[in-house]
C-alpha cells in the first residue's frame, strides 16, 4: 500500500424547485369568458363591470427545499500507485419539496403550492482503477465504477401515505391516468397496475370465473367486465373478493436500478491508441406503454381504430392461435380492459451498452517535423455501437420523463440513442 486516506463531510443546501413564479403571493384572476361559468363581472345600472376573484392564497411560509447530505469515503493506492481504490458512502435526506398539489375541495381552489414530504437516498460508490506501463511502447489501463442507491419516500403530508404520478405525462387510454404509486417507505415512482396472469382461452373458463364471482357478489356476477370474452387478458384477483377491481392493483416493480456502473478500458502500443467505454444498469423495470399502444386496435383517443404492430398482428389470440401472451384484437379493448396498466407491459430494463469505441494513430514525429507540425493524430470513433438487453423496445435507456421521478422509466415512444461514426484528424502546431 502506497497511500491511504479517509474523508468525511456534511452539508446542507437549498433548492428552489421548478414551481411557477409568485407562488408565495396572493394572486387574483380577472373577468373570464363573459358567457362562461368563470365570468367574474356584474352589471351595475345595466352597465357591465369587470370583477376579481382570488386565484391563489398567500403562503408566507413557502420556503426552499432542503437537502442534508453526509459522506464518508476512503482512497487507497497500491503497487506504487498503479492500482487505486475509492469507496464512498453517502446519505442524502431531502425535505420540504415544493409541489403543486390538488387542493381540498372546500378551499375553493384547484391547486396549491406547498412544502411537503421528505425522502432519503443512501448508497455506496466504488471505483477501481489500474494503469500499467509494460515498456516504453505498451501501456494499458482499466477503470471500473459501480454504484448502488437505496431510495425511500419517508413522508408526504398529513393524512396521506402515497402519491401518484403528477408530472404531467399524459398517457391516453382508459385507466392510464395512474401508472405509478409511491408509498411511504417505498422507492419513488414504483409502477402500479393489475397483475396479468395470461389470456382467457374459452367461454367455459369465463363461466367458471363468473360463477365464482357471483357466489361472493350476487349483485355483480362478473369476474372482470361484462363484455369479457375468450382472448381477453386475464388478471389476478389479488384481494380474493371474487372480482377484478381497482382494489386488486399492486406494485409492479421499480424503475430504479439495483446498481449501475461503467467500465473504461484504454491501451496504447507505439503510435496506436485504443479506448472502450461500457455503461450499464441492473435490476430496474420499464413500463412499455408504447407496446401497449402497438397492441391496441382501438385508437387510444377513443375514436376509431389504429394500426397495430406486425408482431402483435401475427401472434394475437385467435381460436386457431390460442396465444397466452397476446390478447385478441378488439376495437373496444380499452373498455374490455386488456390494455390497462398491468404487469403485461412491465419489462426488465437491465442493459449493457458499448457507449464509446475509439481507435487512433499518431504519425511519427520524424514525419511531422518535416511539415512544421508538432503532432498529427488520425482517429475513428463510434458511439452506442451495441446494446445487450432483454428489453423488447427500441432502447432501454429511458430516463426520467419531464424531470419528475414519479414518471421514471416510462417508454411512451422515447427516441432511442443514435449511433454515430466519426472519422477525425487532430493537428497540433
Amino acid at each position: 500500500m502506497t497511500e491511504l486516506k479517509f474523508r468525511g463531510s456534511y452539508g446542507k443546501v437549498g433548492n428552489q424547485g421548478s414551481i411557477g413564479l409568485y407562488q408565495y403571493q396572493s394572486l387574483y384572476s380577472t373577468t373570464g369568458n363573459l358567457s362562461g361559468n368563470d365570468n367574474l363581472g356584474y352589471p351595475f345600472n345595466k352597465i357591465y363591470q369587470g370583477g376579481l376573484a382570488s386565484a391563489q392564497p398567500a403562503n408566507p411560509d413557502l420556503r426552499w427545499e432542503t437537502d442534508y447530505q453526509t459522506d464518508f469515503g476512503m482512497d487507497a493506492a497500491f503497487l506504487h500507485g498503479e492500482l487505486t481504490l475509492t469507496i464512498d458512502w453517502f446519505n442524502r435526506k431531502s425535505k420540504d419539496f415544493l409541489l403543486t398539489l390538488a387542493a381540498p375541495a372546500q378551499s375553493g381552489y384547484n391547486f396549491l403550492t406547498r412544502n411537503v414530504g421528505s425522502m432519503e437516498n443512501k448508497g455506496l460508490e466504488v471505483a477501481i482503477a489500474y494503469n500499467h506501463s509494460v515498456n516504453k511502447d505498451l501501456r494499458f489501463g482499466a477503470n471500473l465504477s459501480l454504484a448502488t442507491v437505496d431510495n425511500r419516500l419517508t413522508s408526504i403530508t398529513s393524512g396521506t401515505n402515497f402519491v401518484t404520478n403528477f408530472g404531467g405525462l399524459g398517457l391516453p387510454g382508459i385507466g392510464w391516468g395512474t401508472f405509478t404509486e409511491t408509498y411511504i417507505g417505498q422507492p419513488v415512482g414504483e409502477f402500479y397496475g393489475y397483475k396479468a396472469i395470461g389470456i382467457i382461452q374459452s367461454q367455459a373458463q369465463i363461466n367458471t370465473l363468473n360463477a365464482q364471482a357471483a357466489a361472493k357478489n350476487p349483485a355483480n356476477p362478473y369476474y372482470q367486465q361484462t363484455g369479457t370474452g375468450p382472448g381477453d387478458r386475464l388478471f389476478a384477483d389479488v384481494n380474493g373478493d371474487g372480482q377484478v377491481t381497482p382494489a386488486d392493483q399492486v406494485s409492479l416493480g421499480s424503475p430504479q436500478p439495483k446498481f449501475y456502473g461503467g467500465l473504461n478500458l484504454d491501451a496504447s502500443f507505439k503510435q496506436w491508441d485504443f479506448n472502450l467505454y461500457f455503461y450499464g444498469v441492473y435490476g430496474n423495470k420499464i413500463l412499455d406503454y408504447q407496446e401497449s399502444t402497438l397492441e391496441s386496435f382501438q385508437n387510444r383517443s377513443f375514436v376509431g381504430v389504429e394500426n397495430v404492430s406486425y408482431n402483435y398482428y401475427v401472434n394475437r389470440w385467435t381460436p386457431s392461435n390460442p396465444s397466452n401472451t397476446y390478447a385478441r384484437a378488439n376495437y373496444n379493448d380499452d373498455a374490455i380492459g386488456s390494455n390497462v396498466p398491468s404487469s403485461a407491459w412491465i419489462e426488465n430494463g437491465s442493459f449493457l451498452k458499448l457507449k464509446n469505441l475509439t481507435i487512433g494513430y499518431t504519425l511519427s514525429p520524424d514525419l511531422t517535423r518535416k511539415i512544421s507540425v508538432s503532432k498529427i493524430r488520425v482517429y475513428f470513433s463510434t458511439q452506442n455501437l451495441f446494446t445487450i438487453t432483454s428489453y423488447t423496445g427500441l432502447d432501454p435507456e429511458i430516463g426520467v420523463q419531464g424531470g419528475n421521478p414519479t414518471q421514471n422509466g416510462v417508454d411512451n415512444g422515447t427516441y432511442p440513442s443514435s449511433r454515430y461514426y466519426t472519422l477525425g484528424l487532430n493537428v497540433t502546431f
